[in-house]
């Protein structure tokens, strides 16, 4: 019997599904496979869990973790796959192999190539044929943020321990070296010359084991070209060096042509991550935790979760890095829980990790209102608050009803900027998930350029890697009708955006709510174009401007809400409110209620200003402060206007 270890890794759903369980059904698995296989459950995360056992070889290792899944009550479908490498007793080799399964969660792919590549690199090193080995090329279709640079490291470390190299090549040969391509050499960038160059001096001295290769600079298909001519001219150093070639996570056909390009001239694989998932996410920082000896309790997950949709509602997510930085956010906040602690004369738990001592990180995320309290407490809204009402009782009323259809519940929200249209589908996204339409109700904003990518064959991807972070959730897109403006590159990537979208909100109408929002006009332009979005969004809430008065007391319930103030002030400012004019109001420049915040938050600074001079702790506003604060440029209502040209006579 040999001995070998089990990489077991979940289907990313039951991961997401089964992440306060933590891995007990590892335990479980492990616990049902034969005895006489000697089964230990090495270590387990939330998406994968690693087991060693004895069989005769290494298929049948697979077969019986396989059983043993089944055995212990779970279906095959639930595990996504199942990686299995002897161990030889070779401690370098056992503890890479080792490495790469604890550690590369989500890139299944390349987990597999290693798992390969540890049974067929011995075979080629007995027969003198490793020669054969360094043809072979890697192409890497993988977002940046999801770990490019720190996959071609464990790959050249891997390889390199492996000895693909003559022996007096070990010592001196450097471990890899990542080039982005570009038309001119400017900070990162080098251009096709820059790495021929570079090529040809480190050949024979201190040369590398893989050359990192970004070339999306060349997926411009007017590109293809230059990228042949460039993969020729690297034929001639095949023999010094490992070629892995990176491009983004593209759709089918798009990655298809780069592949074949490659394929035609050098032997090539291909190694796809795509888009992370929640799952991989929060096995990323929950590893921050793990790998410094911190015991996370169970409910930590719902506040990392929690902080990753807050870090993704904005369009700008990035990838393995931010989910490090929330791990890194919670040691430092349990940091400071702890010195609180021990100020107060109290004594830390060492270096357990409770919700209770991340409250100050917990409570940015929870509101006590509940979703209509909410949308009842703004001013103005009386009607979109009458048509919500309405809205879920439909919805409510078919899902209880079987012989009803689910009607589709995505919407349009017309109106000018500052009118609430944001802060509205946040609320309504709360709403549904308390009235259970929605399973979690979070909240991702996005602009219409959010959803285009730089490159053709990519927008498809990046449109439905928002879409499903959205699941169970609104996403909500601002100025929408952009879409339908063209896209960059000789292409119509907007177009290509809102076909995927309207893909998306048809498969996904009963999990997620989508919201576009813009100019009333522009909207019922862009409802023409794609007749698809009339038919897929049938509800239509129009956020008028506001009137002086309601401007007025939207600004008095910010004041109120944080400060005192002295009543001159709430005279002032009604009258400054009373008195601007139709032409301003009715301005494309002027933001409506974002208007009336920018002046709340210019009045108490001013308020803060003058307090924290006269040496007092307590900041009471005064209408000296308004005053101050309506005065300054951006509140005048002396909007610019073109003057006509011609002749006046006297």
């Amino acid at each position: 019997m040999r001995k070998f270890i089990a990489d077991l890794i979940l289907e990313q759903q039951f991961a997401r599904d089964s992440l306060d369980k933590l891995g007990t059904f590892f335990r479980s698995v492990a616990s049902n496979v034969s005895p006489e296989c000697s089964a230990e459950l090495v270590i387990n995360r939330f998406t994968f869990g690693l087991i060693t056992l004895y069989a005769p070889n290494r298929n049948e290792a697979g077969q019986y973790i396989a059983e043993a899944w089944e055995r212990a009550g779970y279906e095959r479908s639930q595990l996504n796959l199942i990686l299995v490498s002897e161990l030889t007793g070779d401690k370098d080799r056992d503890d890479l192999i080792t490495a790469v399964y604890k550690g590369y969660y989500g890139v299944d792919s390349y987990m597999r190539l290693v798992t390969d590549l540890n049974a067929e690199l011995p075979v080629l090193a007995q027969r003198n044929s490793l020669d054969a080995f360094r043809q072979q090329n890697y192409l890497f279709a993988i977002d940046g943020g999801c770990g490019f640079t720190t996959l071609i490291r464990s790959f050249s470390d891997y390889l390199h321990r492996m000895h693909i190299y003559p022996e007096e090549e070990y010592d001196k040969r450097g471990y890899y070296y990542d080039i982005k391509l570009g038309k001119e050499t400017e900070g990162d960038v080098s251009t096709a010359e820059d790495i021929i160059t570079l090529l040809s001096e480190k050949k024979d001295d201190n040369p590398y084991s893989i050359i990192g290769l970004d070339i999306s600079y060349y997926l411009d298909g007017r590109k293809y070209d230059e990228l042949r001519s460039f993969i020729n001219r690297l034929d001639k150093y095949q023999d010094n060096y490992v070629f892995a070639f990176r491009i983004p996570f593209l759709e089918k056909k798009a990655f298809d042509e780069i592949e074949g390009i490659l394929s035609d001239m050098m032997l090539v694989k291909t190694i796809q991550v795509p888009p992370l998932t929640d799952s991989v996410l929060i096995e990323t920082a929950w590893n921050v935790l793990i790998g410094r000896e911190y015991s996370p309790d169970t409910d930590v997950i719902g506040l990392i979760l929690s902080r990753i949709e807050r870090e993704k509602n904005d369009g700008r997510f990035y990838g393995f890095k931010t989910a490090m930085k929330i791990g890194y956010e919670i040691v430092l906040e349990k940091a400071a829980a702890d010195a609180r602690l021990i100020a107060s004369g109290g004594e830390p738990a060492g270096k357990d990790i409770t919700l209770a001592d991340l409250s100050r990180l917990a409570a940015s995320d929870k509101g006590a209102a509940t979703g209509f309290d909410a949308l009842e407490g703004l001013v103005g809204m009386e009607e979109i608050s009458k048509k919500v009402s309405e809205i879920v009782v439909q919805v409510k009323y078919a899902i209880a009803n079987e012989k009803l259809d689910r009607p589709c519940i995505h919407m349009r929200f017309t109106g000018s900027p500052g009118t609430g249209k944001t802060t509205v589908a946040r609320i309504i996204g709360q709403i549904l998930r308390e009235e259970g339409v929605l399973r979690k109700g979070g909240f991702f904003e996005y602009e219409a350029r959010d959803l285009v990518a730089e490159y053709e064959g990519q927008t498809a991807v990046k449109t439905a890697s928002l879409c499903r972070d959205a699941y169970g959730s609104v996403l909500f897109i601002d100025e929408a009708y952009a879409l339908n403006e063209g896209g960059t590159h000789g292409a119509d990537f907007g177009k290509e955006a809102l076909a995927t979208l309207v893909s998306q909100m048809e498969n996904h109408r009963d999990d997620m709510l989508v919201v576009m929002a813009g100019y009333e006009k522009e909207m019922d332009h862009l409802m023409k174009v794609n007749p698809g979005l009339r038919s897929r969004m049938p509800y239509i809430l129009h956020f008028p401007n506001y009137t002086r008065e309601q401007l007025f007391r939207i600004f008095m319930q910010m004041t109120g809400k944080s400060f005192k103030y002295e009543p001159e002030l709430e005279a002032e400012a009604h009258r400054f409110f009373m008195e601007l004019s139709d032409g301003y109001l009715e301005s494309k420049e002027f933001a409506n209620a974002r208007f009336a915040r920018n002046l709340y938050e210019r009045t108490w600074s001013k308020g803060a200003l003058r307090c924290s001079m006269a040496g007092k702790t307590e900041i009471v506003l005064t209408k000296e402060d308004f005053a101050a604060a309506s005065s300054e440029k951006e509140f005048s209502e002396k909007i610019e206007t073109k003057k006509k040209v011609g002749f006046t006579t006297a």
